[in-house]
């Protein structure tokens, strides 16, 4: 049996494997709800009011009261959390939960319930340092979403599923990752992961009108691309425009930049990996990490 952890749910602690949750909560029944996942780095939690500014703005905008949750509050429960984990000297892996109580009616939002809090600290395992020398396989997705006009999208709901099924159908090929396209094949995200691709010294990425997720990691990247004089394009970007790029690669908050191998049958066609702009990235994303945490990833 593994370590046993404490989570924090509504106001209490709980080893992870006694907290109780009532099954006629729409949380657990409809997905109603959100998370963010984060990193913590020998104790000190990265980018968390960049994390906290999304999840507050997505909970408004889908009609929870937020009466409760204020970034002060959730960033002393999670530092509690670490602490009580003994986790303040190694990196851990953090996920917020916040999902509704109830409905009023027939599916009718109640706006005064307060929503459930659950906090989650673990040690953080990273992913094995090969792959970031071997890059991750990439196939396209079975399902096509629609480029444009549904914000759900741009929230991270418990909602999960299609992301799931995608990531399996990636498992299922041998592959690390599966990228979701729209019919006409312009490329929006992957079922984990915000993507980029690098041509001519230049990096590349779906603009956020399109139906993806503002992804944390993303947002750090284009800025750290700004700051280093590389020029960055958010954009409508077609699937022949990854297949023929110099560079690939992912991002997200645990994996940070993740290369790509290949995508489909298509090899990048970058002379090793990482390519030069996705190594230099690593680089000063580790940099930046270090510098804002003081610990190093």
């Amino acid at each position: 049996m593994g370590k046993n952890y404490f989570i924090y749910f509504n106001g209490r602690y709980y080893k992870d494997y006694t907290a109780i949750l009532d099954i006629n909560n729409v949380g657990f029944l409809y997905g109603d709800g959100l998370f963010e996942t984060l990193r913590s780095y020998k104790g000190n939690i990265f980018a968390f009011d960049l994390h906290l500014n999304r999840l507050l703005s997505s909970l408004i905008e889908l009609k929870y009261n937020t009466s409760n949750l204020t970034k002060e509050f959730i960033k002393l429960e999670t530092e509690k959390l670490i602490f009580k984990n003994n986790l303040q000297k190694e990196d851990a892996y953090i996920k917020i939960i916040v999902f509704r109580n109830g409905y009023k009616e027939k599916f009718k939002f109640d706006f005064v319930s307060k929503p459930n809090l659950v906090i989650i600290v673990k040690n953080f395992y990273p992913y094995i340092e090969q792959l970031y020398f071997e890059g991750f396989k990439i196939i396209q997705s079975s399902i096509k979403r629609v480029p444009y006009n549904n914000n759900l999208y741009r929230h991270k709901t418990l909602n999960y599923f299609e992301n799931i099924y995608a990531k399996n159908e990636a498992y299922s090929l041998s592959a690390n990752e599966a990228l979701f396209l729209t019919k006409d094949k312009v490329v929006l995200e992957c079922c984990t992961s915000n993507i980029f691709y690098v041509k001519n010294g230049a990096v590349f990425t779906p603009q956020l009108t399109l139906n993806i997720l503002p992804g944390i990691t993303r947002e750090i990247v284009i800025d750290l691309c700004k700051r280093n004089k590389i020029n960055v394009y958010q954009r409508k970007i077609h699937y022949y425009n990854l297949i023929e790029a110099d560079e690939v690669f992912i991002t997200n908050s645990l994996i940070e930049i993740m290369p790509v191998k290949s995508i489909d049958k298509y090899l990048i066609k970058t002379n090793k990996i990482p390519g030069n702009i996705t190594s230099f990235l690593i680089k000063k994303y580790k940099e930046f990490v270090s510098s804002t945490t003081g610990g190093v990833s």
